[in-house]
């Protein structure tokens, strides 16, 4: 007897086949949310690098130097200025000779614009020391300082000394002239003058970002050191300069009370007292009656000056003693050939009489004029 087995292809059940679609559903959506993340991910990159380019053209990169000196400052470096828009980095604002661009170019030559556009083809926000994208949804922000000023407004300041390291004193701090030549900020060049005051210092506010000539003139030879300075953002570079002679005398650190190098500190909670020793170097005593105490900045006054291992030669806060003040001791301080003495000069504050607020000194250019005609300039160093 044959066995008939008959064979019944069977089909898909309606919930195989809903599941079944479910699942493909699942996967194109993953696929696709995977998909436009990276595409999104490609775009943020795209347009970081794009905010650090923009970034560049604007002040330059760090990482150029010549000779360990930084070489690069972008448009800011050049005109002295941050630029009016974007625009500015790629065409020229307004005919200026110190315009050295562009700055940036187009990725695209048929895009005209290109470099101001995210990777989501918004235009960037530029306000201050930000350039923003916000074509993501969410703000992506360059920002080069902590404002305008770190770019701008820097400070640069030095001391004039002849060969042998003298300061030009009272009697020829009238015969040096100092020339620092810098961008504008429209265009053109500008050179600002400044004398020296009897240590041979000088300074100068309101410095952009470059590599800025400067010049010492001592003016009876009408001789000229020419030097540059680099200005960083956010910097007050300090330099010494010296004359090719020993074309002074009597500037005081060639004989009397010498500064010691290195001894000069600053204490304190706030860092508002100032230490520093001084030396005889004159091989006989010296009787020192007053003290006269220069600084540029900060805006500070001094109510008490110790001199040596006595108390307080000068204690009044009544008012306070300010910068370039000939302080009178209230006695007459010796110090003897040879010896070193500590000087400290205490309670600085930000007004002449009253409380007031504590003045931090650290770090500060300073120049000491003693009654025997000794002077100097040093920095008031660290706060320890």
């Amino acid at each position: 007897m044959t066995n008939n087995i008959r064979h019944v292809d069977r089909g898909f059940t309606l919930i195989e086949v809903i599941l079944v679609v479910v699942i493909a559903g699942i996967l194109v959506t993953v696929a696709l949310r995977s998909g436009g993340m990276i595409a999104n991910s490609a775009r943020t990159e795209e347009t970081k690098q794009e905010l650090q380019a923009l970034s560049v053209a604007m002040v330059g990169n760090p990482e150029f130097e010549n000779n360990g000196v930084r070489s690069d400052f972008g448009y800011v470096g050049d005109v002295g200025a941050m630029p009016p828009d974007l625009d500015a980095l790629n065409t020229n604002p307004g005919s200026y000779s110190t315009w050295n661009g562009p700055y940036i170019d187009n990725r695209f030559t048929q895009q005209t614009d290109d470099y101001k556009k995210d990777a989501w083809d918004a235009n960037y926000t530029y306000s201050g020391v930000n350039i923003t994208s916000d074509g993501s949804g969410s703000d992506i922000v360059r920002t080069l300082g902590k404002g305008v000023g770190d770019l701008t407004i820097n400070r640069v300041s030095g001391v004039v000394l002849d060969l042998d390291g003298t300061p030009p004193g009272t009697t020829y701090s009238d015969s040096v002239s100092v020339r620092l030549t810098i961008p504008n900020g429209s265009g053109g060049m500008v050179t600002k003058s400044s004398g020296v005051d009897i240590g041979g210092y000088f300074a100068f506010d309101s410095i952009p970002i470059g590599n800025h000539d400067i010049e010492i003139i001592y003016i009876p030879d009408d001789d000229t050191l020419r030097r540059f300075v680099s200005v960083l953002p956010a910097s007050s570079p300090y330099g010494e300069y010296n004359l090719a002679a020993n074309v002074w005398t009597g500037g005081g650190s060639g004989g009397g009370l010498e500064y010691v190098a290195g001894s000069a500190v600053t204490k304190g909670g706030n860092c508002d007292k100032i230490e520093f020793d001084v030396t005889n170097t004159s091989g006989s005593s010296i009787s020192v009656t007053s003290l006269t105490l220069t600084w540029a900045s900060p805006t500070a006054y001094y109510e008490k000056i110790k001199f040596g291992g006595g108390g307080a030669v000068f204690d009044q806060n009544n008012p306070r003693a300010a910068s370039g003040e000939e302080v009178t001791f209230s006695s007459s301080r010796v110090v003897a050939g040879g010896s070193t003495e500590t000087i400290k000069i205490e309670k600085f504050r930000d007004v002449v009489t009253g409380g007031g607020n504590k003045v931090d000194m650290t770090g500060i250019d300073l120049t000491v004029l003693f009654s025997d005609g000794s002077t100097f300039t040093f920095n008031s160093g660290v706060c320890i």
